[in-house]
């Protein structure tokens, strides 16, 4: 079998710096508290360190040398990781809002995008210009997302006067529960404002005058297709495949889309760039025009890729395609086909220098190793088999696209999203051609939405497509077992998973012991810790109640077994707050109940007593000893003290009993 992996890693620079660079980045949350003058110091005495070995080597054993060289390389690619995510976090700046202790009486700000339907409001974000204490202000920075009732909507660029102070976004209160203020603050948003119609538009300012004109474009676009592409459905399916818009869809149909695995189809990545780079070749082949002509072509089809990047909301996805396609067209100007693993880490390495905080985007994670599963396996699993039939072969060559992706993409698929799509394989041979058709409709008709007749007629098109899609994606998802739910990996099998599948590679391509036994070593260490868990279980007794909304949840723990009880629990709730906290428990079972007017009591199992809940607390009785209690606060497990009762809040409560 000919060897499609490659063979010396020194071939592959960008990889060894993108690897470093990340560590960096990684490492950033214990280095924050350094100034940017100890970092840029740091990193200029390790630049003048190298460059000193560097000419002193000639005279000095090179073998001796070179190791030390190598490590200020590598050290220096480190630090700047951590310099570069310092300078990216608004946070470190002293005018940030964070860093304000007194309360505002209103503040100036920019809007930032285009406004966002919410259930009760419209969702908006902001850019801090200018903050009021009183008659007195003063400059202040930082983002937040508002919530709004205005009649006229707001643009990109108007800029607002809002009365009241911003309320920084609060932290979960359940342990294990998404954790929505850190998301936020990789976004460098910090609070958020509900301000109903406490706001007076000033005018309007040219904050980003091209985001704010692709934004317009956006928004036209969009009109036209609420015009021209009637059905609901199929309208929400146009807006996201097309451009990257679907925070808005509905629950039943996004669920449809991800519980079958075709929701990649629905996020504008390297599928949809591929299509609109490829589109240009059909017309012209770049290797033919003179190196004038070329260099003039490429660099037009770069412009074009990332218009429609900046088109689509600039997702980590399709900022990684752009610059991947933009990367091979820089090369093909000078006829060169360059290393698509250096391409791929020197545009990891491009984006995170811009935002290093994109490595903590679940689009960019799962983009990039989507990508690296595909180049690795893809290769390898379609040689096991070679269909003579020419349709059996296509199918054959997008079913081992998707299961190479699976391969790399699964366990992230599973931390986040707690499920895997059982028939991703059938999706994926109707999702993809099914995307490619409504791409090559759907591109012409945002081009020419404004042509009378021709967009009427694309627009028919591209809805009729949808709709076909969407029948068919509906038909997977009602096959029985279509999807597998409630899964959970923690990130320490994550990695386990990624080595032991790097070993069964390199031992496929490269068959040798030390691979084996490598790859059997860890499984068998792997194994035996989670194995040791259900041999040897905790004695430990643990109630665990949970902060869920306006219901009531609870778990108990003994001997590795979860028994619970809710009631009244919300789905959103139950789906986000309590279940990842159980993750993949063996046995679970519901606790007996009994409420009676305000009260709930509910047994625990093998005699240990009662709980008797009140909704403001908690009654242990004494049959179950109360070692500890603790409430989570700020992200981490506090003491919390009582007598007889143990007060109940908007926290999670851990009670240890004997």
């Amino acid at each position: 079998m000919e060897n499609s992996l490659p063979m010396r890693f020194s071939e592959f620079p960008f990889l060894r710096y993108i690897l470093f660079f990340v560590l960096g980045i990684l490492l950033y949350p214990l280095l924050d508290s350094f100034s940017p003058q100890f970092y840029l110091g740091f990193l200029v005495s390790l630049f003048l360190a190298y460059v000193l070995l560097l000419v002193v080597q000639e005279k000095w054993n090179r073998f001796l040398v070179r190791p030390w060289l190598s490590v200020l390389a590598y050290a220096q690619l480190l630090f700047a990781g951590a310099f570069f995510s310092h300078l990216t976090d608004s946070q470190n700046h002293p005018q940030h809002i964070l860093h304000r202790e007194k309360p505002l009486t209103g503040y100036v700000a920019v809007v930032l995008g285009n406004d966002e339907q919410k259930p009760n409001s419209i969702a908006n974000r902001l850019l801090l210009k200018s903050g009021f204490e009183g008659k007195d202000h003063f400059p202040l920075q930082g983002e937040i997302l508002i919530y709004h009732r205005g009649d006229a909507g707001l643009q990109p660029g108007d800029l607002l006067w809002v009365k009241g102070m911003p309320q920084e976004i609060s932290p979960p209160d359940n342990p294990k529960e998404f954790n929505y203020r850190k998301f936020l603050q990789r976004q460098q948003i910090s609070h958020q404002h509900f301000i109903g119609n406490r706001f007076r538009k000033l005018g309007t300012v040219n904050e980003q005058p091209v985001e704010d004109l692709f934004l317009k474009i956006r928004s036209g676009i969009l009109r036209e297709m609420d015009l021209k592409i009637i059905d609901y459905q199929a309208n929400q399916v146009a807006k996201a495949l097309l451009l990257g818009q679907k925070k808005n869809m509905q629950k039943d149909l996004s669920e449809a889309y991800a519980s079958t695995g075709a929701m990649h189809i629905l996020a504008v990545s390297g599928l949809h760039v591929g299509i609109v780079y490829g589109f240009f070749f059909l017309f012209v082949k770049p290797f033919r025009l003179s190196l004038g002509k070329r260099i003039l072509y490429l660099s037009f089809l770069i412009l074009i890729i990332w218009g429609y990047a900046l088109l689509t909301g600039m997702s980590p996805s399709v900022m990684r395609a752009a610059t991947m396609f933009s990367l091979m067209a820089l090369a093909q100007m000078k006829s060169r086909s360059p290393s698509i693993f250096n391409a791929i880490a020197l545009s990891a390495l491009i984006l995170l220098a811009f935002d290093p905080f994109l490595i903590y985007a679940v689009g960019f994670q799962l983009s990039y190793m989507a990508l690296l599963g595909i180049l690795l396996f893809q290769p390898l699993i379609v040689g096991i088999w070679l269909p003579k039939n020419r349709f059996l072969e296509y199918a054959w060559q997008i079913s081992s696209v998707g299961i190479a992706a699976q391969l790399a993409t699964f366990p992230i698929s599973v931390y986040y999203f707690h499920m895997f799509p059982t028939y991703f394989i059938l999706s994926n041979l109707i999702a993809i051609p099914g995307a490619f058709l409504i791409m090559s409709v759907g591109v012409p008709f945002m081009v020419l939405a404004k042509v009378p007749y021709v967009s009427e007629g694309l627009g028919w098109v591209v809805e009729k497509l949808i709709l076909l899609l969407n029948q068919l994606i509906f038909a997977v998802q009602g096959l029985p077992m279509a999807k597998i739910s409630n899964l959970h990996i923690d990130p320490v099998s994550i990695w386990m998973y990624w080595f032991v599948l790097a070993m069964l590679l390199l031992l496929w391509v490269m068959p040798m012991k030390w691979q084996l036994y490598t790859g059997m070593l860890a499984l068998l260490v792997f194994g035996a810790f989670h194995f040791s868990k259900f041999v040897f279980p905790s004695d430990d007794k643990e109630l665990l109640l949970y902060a869920s909304g306006n219901g009531f949840a609870m778990d108990y723990r003994q001997n590795g077994a979860v028994f619970y009880w809710e009631e009244s629990v919300e789905e959103a709730d139950l789906s986000y707050k309590v279940l990842p906290n159980r993750g993949s428990s063996g046995e679970t079972l519901k606790l007996p109940a009994f409420g009676l007017e305000n009260n709930l009591k509910v047994w625990l199992p093998k005699g240990n007593g009662t709980v008797t809940f009140t909704g403001a607390h908690l009654v242990v009785s004494p049959e179950a000893t109360v070692k500890a209690v603790h409430h989570w606060k700020n992200e981490q497990w506090m003491p919390l003290d009582f007598k007889d009762t143990i007060p109940v809040g908007t926290n999670a409560i851990k009670i240890n009993l004997n």
